[in-house]
């Protein structure tokens, strides 16, 4: 029963903190004329995360979704872990940059869930720590026209 309580507390938590999300991209602008503005794909990503707790929390209210009676502690670190990451880097995007910043979120998370060394592991998740963020940025920024964040470092 405590990790039905988990998953419900944390569907209540995503559902908060991406409304806080779509409220702040909202200040960026949705649209600037024609073109997505800076605001866009936060906004879209988090809807679509907001709607998916939405559901989640309600099946789990509902008993249509009943989790396994408990979790270890293993488990529900990796859950924290992931979670403060998430938040960290709403937070630490605009002084970082969305490269540094995406780049470390999926180095966190992948060693997170995975914490291994091997090589095979290894030559799969550090080039998509790398190349990911970067298509998102051309994608984005230079094909789409939307501002991305840029830190310190100009990334």
């Amino acid at each position: 029963m405590i990790t039905n309580r988990v998953d419900q507390a944390f569907s209540v938590f995503l559902i908060v903190f991406g409304c806080f999300i779509v409220w702040t991209g909202m200040s960026y602008g949705f649209m600037r004329d024609t073109t997505p503005g800076p605001g866009y794909f936060p906004i879209l990503v988090v809807c679509l995360v907001v709607s998916l707790s939405v559901v989640n929390l309600t099946r789990s209210l509902i008993g249509s979704e009943v989790l396994k009676d408990s979790m270890n502690r293993s488990e529900i670190s990796k859950i924290a872990i992931i979670t403060i990451s998430l938040v960290a880097v709403v937070f630490a995007t605009p002084y970082t940059g969305l490269v540094i910043a995406v780049s470390l979120l999926m180095l966190i998370v992948g060693f997170t869930i995975n914490p291994s060394l091997d090589r095979k592991f290894l030559l799969r998740l550090l080039p998509t720590c790398l190349i990911f963020p970067v298509f998102l940025k051309v994608a984005f920024g230079k094909f789409l026209g939307v501002p991305i964040p840029v830190g310190f470092l100009g990334f």
